[in-house]
């Protein structure tokens, strides 16, 4: 059998080395980072982070304009809104629902809470991070180096037992204690009950039982 020549092994020789060597590199690289998203403002780009350093707090609450119990919950929300704002806390009023569009949800939050920030989450990305399923529901975050961790997902309140029969008024404000606890540096109380509302429409959850 002839020999191969002595050029083509030598190139040969060296492929293989390079091979080898993209492989080894390849184990010790970085891992690609993918662009973060938290939304996107009625008007704008997608947020690359919920808030500023420095911030304490996120509130997230999920809201539809075409829900009637979210509707009557954002007096609640509204309250929130200004009595916890003042202590390092931010708050959005996120509608996830794929099915909504800027130009009416800019006129239903008008209408309900005029001084709330709108964010939109047609893709999910919100949804994935909390796992909120109705509307409406909270989400409580905090900075966790360079990500938001969710410690309270949940109830506004408890006004709701289920569709079709509510409490004059509610008993526990789940939100309040939950920010209540953050803002003391205590443990988030766990979330208790199911939400009751109206289910999101996004291809990133499939509602709730206690969804409409």
């Amino acid at each position: 059998m002839p020999a191969e020549p002595k050029s083509a092994a030598l190139s040969l020789t060296f492929q293989r080395i390079g091979w080898l060597l993209a492989v080894v590199l390849s184990l010790f690289a970085p891992p690609a980072k993918l662009p973060a998203q938290f939304g996107t403002p009625a008007t704008g780009s997608p947020l690359a982070t919920l808030a500023p350093t420095g911030t304490r707090v996120v509130v997230l609450f999920f809201v539809a304009s075409d829900c009637p119990i979210s509707d009557r919950t954002f007096p609640e929300m509204k309250r929130l809104r200004e009595q916890f704002t003042p202590r390092g806390v931010k708050f959005y009023f996120v509608y996830p629902n794929s099915t909504e569009h800027a130009a009416e949800i800019t006129t239903h939050q008008r209408a309900f809470d005029p001084g709330g920030e709108i964010l939109l989450d047609p893709t999910g990305d919100l949804l994935r991070l909390t796992h909120a399923r109705v509307t409406p529901e909270v989400s409580v975050l905090v900075p966790d180096k360079t990500r938001w961790q969710p410690l309270y997902t949940g109830r506004i309140d408890d006004r709701y037992i289920h569709l079709g029969l509510e409490r004059p008024r509610p008993n526990h404000i789940f939100a309040e204690e939950a920010l209540n606890a953050v803002l003391a540096n205590k443990p988030a109380p766990k979330p208790t009950g199911t939400p009751v509302g109206c289910s999101i429409v996004n291809p990133a959850t499939t509602g709730s039982p206690e969804g409409r």
